[in-house]
């Protein structure tokens, strides 16, 4: 993953960035009697975790979410601000040893810790998110400086290294003074 920094210094630093308005990052999938096994569990201990949280998160998480769905976010970038790093903290700590895989427990820590509607969904909206890297293995072909990260992106070598921040000096030409 690449993140483009100089795209998100206007961003609202107070509140969550997340890829919520990412669609094939954050998906809603319905538990019912077809749902796969994996689901089930995982919605199983969402809510085993759910009914343990602290009041004011429990409100929150219970008030942007429905029993019946599951919320799966695949992305790997997201920012917390300070102000809720010790909610955030608490979270991890109620998982614990739970075999709640991340792809489940972002989105329930994220929705605990405020609504979809405080977050500040733009910031990571413009994010080029492909579920997986291209055939010839070449990120380059859909990396552009306009998009506040770039996901997946794999640099094999340092010859790939030096195009990537080439490309990138698009969007700060300081960095050109790196190579």
């Amino acid at each position: 993953m690449v993140l483009n920094y100089w795209n998100l210094l206007q961003a609202d630093k107070a509140r969550l960035w997340i890829t919520n308005k990412v669609p094939q990052s954050w998906v809603s999938v319905s538990i019912d009697s077809k749902s796969s096994k994996w689901f089930v569990e995982q919605a199983a201990m969402v809510k085993k975790v759910a009914d343990t949280l602290p009041v004011h998160l429990q409100v929150s998480y219970k008030e942007g979410t429905n029993e019946d769905k599951l919320i799966i976010c695949s992305s790997e970038v997201f920012y917390v601000p300070r102000h809720f790093v010790n909610d955030f903290v608490d979270l991890v700590g109620l998982v614990g040893d739970l075999n709640i895989h991340h792809k489940v427990a972002v989105p329930l820590f994220f929705l605990a810790m405020d609504s979809q509607q405080n977050f500040d969904s733009d910031a990571l909206a413009r994010i080029v998110y492909q579920t997986t890297l291209p055939s010839n293995g070449s990120s380059f072909s859909y990396y552009t400086a306009k998009a506040s990260a770039v996901y997946p992106l794999k640099v094999l070598n340092e010859p790939d290294f030096v195009k990537l921040v080439q490309v990138m000096a698009s969007g700060d030409p300081l960095l050109m003074e790196l190579v």
